[in-house]
């Protein structure tokens, strides 16, 4: 009797499951961008049938995402009452907003010392200011907020620190939708490339010039807080 060897052995392909995996993380980002543009609005009921139709995809992806954006929180409630998007209310945000503080410290400080080696490139952030300008030239909100996440993305990806990042990756639609800039007029979205340069421009110096993690920190705090002042001016 021949001995099977692994060859032998029929296994799944692999590529399968993370194709139905990446649809289904698509899926849940649209979700997301919806969500903080206010197309869906908060405690509104999510209708499966209605996003298979909307983003024709079948159940399976739209149920995989459901579960994801609960077990984030972005959603809540599930089994037979269905899912309803979550209000989150000021407690919520600043924890979020304290854990997205803490996690892009340590990404900017691993970032910082791979595009001073060399090992990544810093022009990758000018690519996602220059998103910010077009989408201001067209007063395109949502692009507006996705370049801005990009920005952000880019420093993430640059660091290299596998664990760091997907702990940022799992805040990254929490940010999308607290970050929300639905009732901007167009010429608020001027001020958000703006922001980003002067925020890319101390980066480089920095990147000559080394600092202390504290700096780091203060830095990124100062640019959130710039981004929060630029929204309570105009929601009053």
């Amino acid at each position: 009797m021949a001995v099977k060897t692994m060859d032998d052995i029929a296994t799944p392909d692999p590529l399968r499951q993370p194709k139905r995996i990446s649809l289904a993380d698509s899926v849940a980002d649209s979700i997301a961008e919806a969500i903080s543009t206010r197309h869906i609005l908060p405690g509104e009921r999510i209708v499966e049938s209605s996003l298979t139709s909307r983003l024709g995809v079948s159940r399976v992806p739209i149920r995989e995402a459901l579960r994801v954006l609960h077990a984030q929180g972005i959603l809540s409630g599930g089994g037979f009452k269905g899912y309803r998007v979550t209000d989150f209310g000021p407690e919520v945000t600043q924890q979020i907003l304290e854990v997205r503080l803490s996690l892009e410290t340590i990404l900017l400080r691993d970032a910082i010392a791979n595009w001073r080696s060399g090992a990544a490139d810093i022009s990758e952030l000018d690519r996602a200011i220059e998103d910010m300008r077009r989408s201001a030239r067209a007063g395109d909100v949502r692009a507006s907020l996705l370049a801005d996440l990009q920005f952000h993305r880019t420093i993430r990806e640059a660091a290299g620190n596998a664990i760091v990042g997907t702990l940022w990756d799992a805040i990254a639609r929490h940010v999308l939708i607290i970050f929300n800039f639905d009732r901007f007029r167009d010429d608020d979205l001027d001020a958000i490339p703006t922001q980003h340069e002067e925020l890319r421009d101390r980066i480089l110096d920095i990147v000559a010039h080394p600092v202390t993690e504290a700096d780091l920190q203060a830095l990124l705090e100062d640019h959130m807080l710039q981004i929060a002042r630029t929204k309570r001016k105009h929601l009053r």
